[in-house]
C-alpha cells in the first residue's frame, strides 16, 4: 500500500508541474513567461548558469559553480587550485571543502558567494568569481534535549536544508517543530536566517530569532561558531573576539564565539558576512493549529485618508499565541455597490489560529504531502499543487484582458483560494505554508511599525489603483499583512530602534505580489517602496524585491555602525562582496588607498610624480565638495541617492597637473581604490583597480570614448593595472611596494562604454 501511494505521489507531482513544461516548450505564454523551467538546461554552452527561484536573474560565475557535498573529497575543487597530494589524499569533509575554497578566493583576490534555492530577487548571490551552490548539504548534524522532559530540543542542521524538508524530518524523527514559519517554504535554513524570514503572529518575532549557534566560514577560510551566551556565561567583548579572529589560522578548529553583539550581525548577515555551513535552532514540540478563515468587508470611504482597519481584525489579531493575517483586494466594488454608509467596499479574507490539541481534519499522506484539496485534511485550493502553475497564471492574467471592467471580481478569485467555510486543523506547517513554490509570483514586502498600518496600507492601496487606472498595469493577488514581534538584530527590518530615536514592540509586513509574467513589476514596485520610505520609513525585506541603496539603508538602520563591525571583521578581504553588497553601500566600509597611505605619489618611468590638486566643487559631482589632496582623505559630506559619488568610494571627479597640462578625469570604481593619474602623460591613467574594475571618462579634454577596465579571474593576483586610454603601452610603476604590470595586458578586459 505504502509503495502505491508513493507511486501516485510520484505521478501526481509529475502532473503539476507539466503545465509549466509543456507551457514554456511550446510557446503560448502571452504573459512574457517564456523563462522557466527548461531554461535550466539551455545554458547555450558548456558553463553552468545558476537560475533563481522563477528564472528571472541569473548567475554566471567565471571561475567556478562548485557544490560541496558530504562526501568526502578527494580531488581539487574548483579551477585553478592545486592542494597538497597529502591533503587530497585524506580527503575534505563538507566544512574543509568550503574552507578551501574560501581560502582560495582570498589568496587569489576572488569573490565568492553562497546559494541555496535562489528565492530572491535583490542580487545577494550574484557574484562574478565562484559561487558555492549549497542544497546538496542537506544532513541534521545533531539533535539533543535541554532539559529533563524534553519539552526543548537544540537541532543543528546544515545551511542547505530546504524549509519544507526540514520541518517534516524532525516531525517525523523527534516530534519537533519550529514556533513558527513563513507562508512559503521553499527557501534554505541559511537563506530563511540570513534574511530575516518571518511567519505571522504578534508574538513571534523573526525566524532569525530562533537561531541559538551559527557555524561557518569567514575569510582566509577560518571557521567559527557564534552563539548567545547562556545562563552564566560570561559576554565576550568585541576587543578580545577581533584579536582571536585576527589571530586564527587556517585549519585551526572552529572559533567558539560567545557575543551577543556579535550574533546580532551573524544573525542578519545576507552572506555577505561568510558562509553558513550549519545552524542550530531550537525548537518545541510539535502542535496542531485550529485556523478559522472568514471574508469580511472593509469600507473604503470616498476620502482615503480616513480608511481604517476594522476593528474586528483588530481584535482578532491579538491574543498570546496566536497566527493572524489578512489578504485584501486591492480593488474596491464599482458602480452602485456600496454599503450602508454609502462608501464602497474592499473584500477580505483573514486567517486567525491557535494552538490546539485536537486533530479535526484528516491527518492522512494524501492531505499532508499532496495537497489535493478533494480531503477534508487540506486546507483549499490554495494548497493545490495542479493549480499552483505559471500556466494557470498566464491563463487567469489574459482572460483579465479582455474584461478589464471585471477585475475587482476577477481578483476576488485570489481571496476565494485562501476562504474556507468550516475550521481548518492541521499540522502547523501545512497550516501557516501556502505554496511550495510551483508558481513563480514575484512579490515585494514593506515593514512598517503595527501603528503605521492603517495609513501604509491605505497609501499601498490607493497607489496600486491610481497605478493600474494610468498605465492598466494590474495586480491580480491580493495584498497580504502580517504581524511580527520586534528584535534586536542589528539587520533585521523588525529591530525595534528607529532612527527618529522611537521604538516599537509589534510590526506588520505588508506583501504585494504579482503572478509570474505581470506588465511593469519593477517600476510598479519601486513607486511604492519610494512612497512608503518617504512617509513611514518602511523597511523593504531584505530577500524580496527592493530598491534599496547605501543612503536608505543608513536611514533606515540605526544600528549599521554596529554591523558594520562585523563586517570589516569578517569579511576584512571583500571576499564575500558583490553586486548586493555594492548597492547597499556594505563595498565602501573597506577602507580605501586614501585613508590608509599617507603618500599617493605615482612615478612614470621617467621619474617624475603627479599630484592631485583641489577641484572646484560642484562638477560631475551633485553639489558634493570633493578634495582630493596627496597625503589628505578624501571626503564627500553628502551622499545622495541619485548622484554617482560616495564617501570613500563610487565616483569622484579630480583635476591633476599632469607635465603642466590640466586634465580633467572621472573615475568610477566599485570599491573606492584611490585614483590618480599617471605622469607620462595626459592620457595615460595609473589605477589602482577595484575587485571587478572601473570606468574612465575624459569629458572635458579628450575625444576618447570612456573605458570600462575590468578585472578578470585570470588576472586575480594584480593588485595594481595600468591602462592607457590612448592604448599607447605605458610602463609605469608603482613606488607602494605592490606589483608592476607594464601595459598592454592579455589579462585585463577594456570595453567601450
Amino acid at each position: 500500500m505504502e509503495s502505491l501511494g508513493n507511486a501516485l505521489k510520484s505521478i501526481y507531482h509529475t502532473l503539476s508541474r507539466t503545465c509549466n513544461i509543456v507551457d514554456c516548450c511550446s510557446g503560448v505564454r502571452s504573459c512574457n513567461q517564456f523563462v522557466f523551467p527548461c531554461i535550466r538546461c539551455c545554458s547555450y554552452g558548456n558553463r553552468r548558469v545558476f537560475y533563481n527561484y522563477d528564472g528571472t536573474e541569473t548567475v554566471q560565475p567565471l571561475v567556478d559553480y562548485f557544490k560541496p557535498s558530504n562526501k568526502v573529497a578527494k580531488m581539487n575543487l574548483v579551477k585553478g587550485m592545486s592542494l597538497p597530494k597529502e591533503r587530497l589524499r585524506i580527503g575534505l569533509t563538507a566544512v574543509e571543502q568550503i574552507a578551501e575554497v574560501v581560502r582560495y578566493a582570498h589568496e587569489n583576490d576572488l569573490r565568492l558567494r553562497a546559494v541555496g534555492s535562489g528565492a530572491s530577487w535583490s542580487k545577494l548571490t550574484n557574484v562574478r568569481d565562484i559561487l558555492i551552490d549549497m542544497r546538496d548539504l542537506t544532513r541534521i548534524v545533531r539533535a539533543s534535549p535541554q532539559n529533563t522532559d524534553g519539552s526543548i530540543y537544540h537541532i543543528e542542521v546544515q545551511g542547505g536544508k530546504i524549509l519544507h524538508d526540514f520541518v517534516r524530518e524532525i516531525d517525523s524523527k523527534y516530534g519537533m517543530s519550529l514556533p513558527c514559519m513563513g507562508n512559503y517554504a521553499g527557501q534554505t535554513i541559511a537563506g530563511i536566517i540570513s534574511t530575516s524570514t518571518h511567519g505571522t503572529g504578534q508574538d513571534y518575532p523573526t525566524m532569525s530569532n530562533f537561531v541559538i549557534e551559527v557555524h561557518m566560514v569567514v575569510a582566509r577560510g577560518i571557521q567559527i561558531k557564534v552563539r548567545l551566551p547562556k545562563n552564566g556565561e560570561a559576554e565576550e567583548d568585541f576587543e578580545s573576539v577581533t584579536r582571536r579572529v585576527e589571530a586564527a589560522k587556517f585549519g585551526d578548529p572552529p572559533l567558539e564565539i560567545q557575543s551577543t553583539e556579535v550574533f546580532r550581525a551573524v544573525a542578519v548577515g545576507f552572506g555577505s558576512l561568510g558562509v553558513i555551513y550549519s545552524v542550530t535552532l531550537e525548537c518545541i514540540p510539535v502542535f496542531n493549529i485550529a485556523e478559522t478563515r472568514q471574508y469580511i468587508d472593509i469600507e473604503w470611504p470616498e476620502k482615503s485618508e480616513e480608511f481604517r482597519i476594522p476593528e474586528e481584525l483588530r481584535a482578532l489579531s491579538k491574543g498570546h499565541g496566536k497566527f493572524f493575517s489578512f489578504f485584501v483586494n486591492p480593488f474596491p466594488r464599482g458602480g452602485d455597490e456600496k454599503n450602508e454608509n454609502g462608501n464602497r467596499t474592499l473584500k477580505a479574507v483573514y486567517l486567525s489560529g491557535e494552538k490546539t490539541l485536537e486533530t479535526g481534519t484528516c491527518q492522512c499522506n494524501m492531505c499532508m504531502d499532496m495537497q489535493c484539496f478533494t480531503c477534508t485534511g487540506c486546507r483549499g485550493q490554495s494548497a493545490c499543487q495542479i493549480v499552483q502553475t505559471d500556466c494557470s497564471a498566464s491563463c487567469f492574467q489574459m482572460i483579465t484582458r479582455f474584461m478589464p471592467c471585471s477585475l475587482a471580481y476577477f481578483a476576488d478569485c485570489g481571496l476565494q483560494q485562501f476562504a474556507r467555510g468550516k475550521i481548518y486543523i492541521q499540522r502547523w506547517y501545512n497550516v501557516l505554508t501556502f505554496t511550495n513554490g510551483n508558481i513563480h509570483v514575484k512579490t515585494a514586502e514593506y515593514c512598517v511599525p503595527l501603528s503605521n498600518l492603517d495609513g501604509a496600507l491605505r497609501d499601498i492601496l490607493k497607489i496600486m489603483q491610481q497605478y493600474g487606472e494610468m498605465f492598466g498595469s494590474y495586480t491580480l493577488l491580493p495584498v497580504y499583512v502580517r504581524m511580527v514581534k520586534a528584535d534586536d538584530l542589528y539587520l533585521s527590518p523588525a529591530n525595534r530602534n528607529r532612527m527618529d530615536g522611537s521604538t516599537s514592540d509589534r510590526f506588520c509586513f505588508i506583501e504585494v505580489p504579482f503572478l509570474p509574467g505581470a506588465y511593469g513589476i519593477d517600476e510598479f514596485h519601486k513607486k511604492i517602496e519610494d512612497h512608503l520610505y518617504a512617509n513611514y520609513k518602511a523597511r523593504p525585506h531584505w530577500s524580496k524585491n527592493n530598491f534599496l541603496n547605501h543612503k536608505r539603508v543608513q536611514q533606515l538602520y540605526p544600528e549599521l555602525e554596529k554591523w558594520k563591525q562585523i563586517y570589516l571583521l569578517f569579511n576584512r578581504d571583500g571576499t564575500f562582496d558583490n553586486e548586493f553588497t555594492r548597492k547597499c553601500g556594505f563595498e565602501d566600509f573597506h577602507p580605501t588607498d586614501d585613508e590608509t597611505v599617507d603618500d599617493h605619489r605615482w612615478r612614470g618611468e621617467h621619474g617624475k610624480c603627479c599630484s592631485c590638486e583641489r577641484l572646484d566643487s560642484g562638477a560631475n559631482t551633485g553639489g558634493a565638495d570633493v578634495n582630493v589632496e596627496c597625503g589628505a582623505q578624501s571626503r564627500i559630506d553628502d551622499r545622495d541617492s541619485g548622484s554617482n559619488l560616495s564617501s570613500n568610494g563610487g565616483s569622484r571627479t579630480v583635476e591633476a597637473v599632469v607635465e603642466d597640462v590640466r586634465a580633467e578625469l572621472w573615475v568610477k570604481r566599485d570599491s573606492g581604490r584611490h585614483v590618480s593619474p599617471c605622469s607620462c602623460d595626459d592620457s595615460t591613467l595609473r589605477i589602482p583597480m577595484g575587485k571587478s574594475g572601473a570606468i574612465v571618462q575624459q569629458p572635458t579634454r579628450s575625444s576618447l570614448p570612456p573605458l570600462f577596465v575590468e578585472r578578470t579571474p585570470l588576472a586575480a593576483d594584480m593588485r595594481e593595472v595600468v591602462e592607457s586610454a590612448a592604448r599607447h603601452g605605458c610602463g609605469a610603476e608603482s613606488q607602494q611596494g605592490s606589483d608592476t604590470y607594464p601595459h598592454p595586458l592579455p589579462t585585463v578586459k577594456s570595453t567601450l562604454v
